[in-house]
């Protein structure tokens, strides 16, 4: 079984970035429970690659870049940046954010999102 951090890579790196969808069934659980700002909002699987093929059908080009990766147990934190490319050619990065999963049996179970704003960390 995978490393939570493994998957979290995983998940980033292959499924976000080079769109390997078919890594779905192994990386995200049957539900993922979304902490927002805001609010608690769980989710299916289906939903949650939904959201993965329905942001690449909005760009030509996207990069997750992870800055840090702290894992310990079942929860693993991320500082990273994304950087897009809309369909029209406008780019759009997003940086210095930060997201916390946790992993349960090898599968992203729970995630907590901050708002995303534009500038990097101080």
């Amino acid at each position: 079984m995978r490393s939570p951090r493994e998957v979290v890579e995983l998940y980033n790196y292959e499924l976000w970035n080079n769109q390997r969808y078919e890594l779905a069934a192994e990386l995200i659980g049957e539900t993922v429970v979304r902490h927002e700002i805001g609010g608690v909002r769980t989710i299916s699987h289906a939903e949650a690659v939904a959201r993965v093929v329905d942001t690449w059908a909005m760009v030509k080009h996207l990069t997750f870049v992870l800055l840090q990766v702290i894992a310990d147990g079942d929860r693993v934190c991320i500082v990273y940046e994304c950087h897009a490319e809309r369909a029209a050619g406008e780019p759009v990065s997003v940086t210095s954010s930060m997201e916390i999963f946790r992993v349960v049996d090898g599968r992203i179970r729970e995630v907590w999102n901050m708002a995303y704003t534009k500038g990097r960390w101080q």
